[in-house]
């Protein structure tokens, strides 16, 4: 998910900010890629622009590049189950489960994807999304089954996953977890300095 416009952040491309001189869209990217999640889709909107070459860069070195797509939402400002709808529609329609994560997740680890995806390999019958958790917060990435995917796609506007989670808390698993990674993005300027505050990590613009 990249679509959104980063009002908060002066109107900037937050998936472009970097750690270790690698931007986040690509650490994301190269964290799904990595744990066999594929193929995925990086949902665009309004830096689309400024974006695309880092995913043509990452695809360039794919074995297989159509394991890595992007599609443009056209109307990103509706809201995320927007770009979710974006997503799905362009992801094949015969997958037993979609995976979802966001660009700007600077603390994302190889290690807490594969956890997501060891815990939706071995939910129970009855469950229908997988949800991290972090003192009682949720976070990303999250996972799910065709039949929440059928109901998003359904929604309309700024409806997505967290209006079928608060519809359905008996079909939905939170994977608690002992770290506060899966929650941290970067929506501001004051989380930038929060982030190297708290976890030492941090963050520049592109040149």
């Amino acid at each position: 998910m990249a679509a959104g416009a980063g009002r908060r952040m002066g109107y900037r491309p937050k998936s472009l900010l970097r750690r270790d001189g690698v931007p986040l869209v690509e650490r994301v990217l190269r964290t799904l890629l990595d744990n066999g999640v594929a193929p995925v889709v990086v949902v665009l909107g309004h830096h689309a622009t400024a974006i695309e070459p880092v995913l043509r860069t990452v695809q360039g070195t794919l074995p297989d590049p159509r394991a890595l797509q992007w599609a443009l939402n056209p109307a990103p400002d509706e809201g995320q189950g927007s770009s979710l709808r974006t997503g799905l529609a362009a992801l094949p329609p015969d997958l037993d489960a979609v995976l979802v994560a966001l660009a700007d997740q600077p603390l994302l680890a190889q290690a807490d994807v594969a956890a997501v995806l060891a815990a939706w390999a071995a939910h129970p019958p009855g469950i229908d999304l997988l949800v991290p958790q972090f003192d009682g917060q949720p976070g990303h990435p999250i996972v799910f089954g065709r039949a929440v995917r059928a109901a998003v796609m359904q929604d309309r506007g700024a409806a997505g996953v967290r209006e079928w989670r608060r519809a359905h808390p008996d079909r939905v698993q939170a994977l608690s977890v002992p770290h506060p990674r899966h929650g941290v993005d970067v929506d501001t300027p004051e989380d930038l300095l929060a982030l190297a505050r708290t976890y030492g990590v941090s963050l520049s613009w592109p040149d």
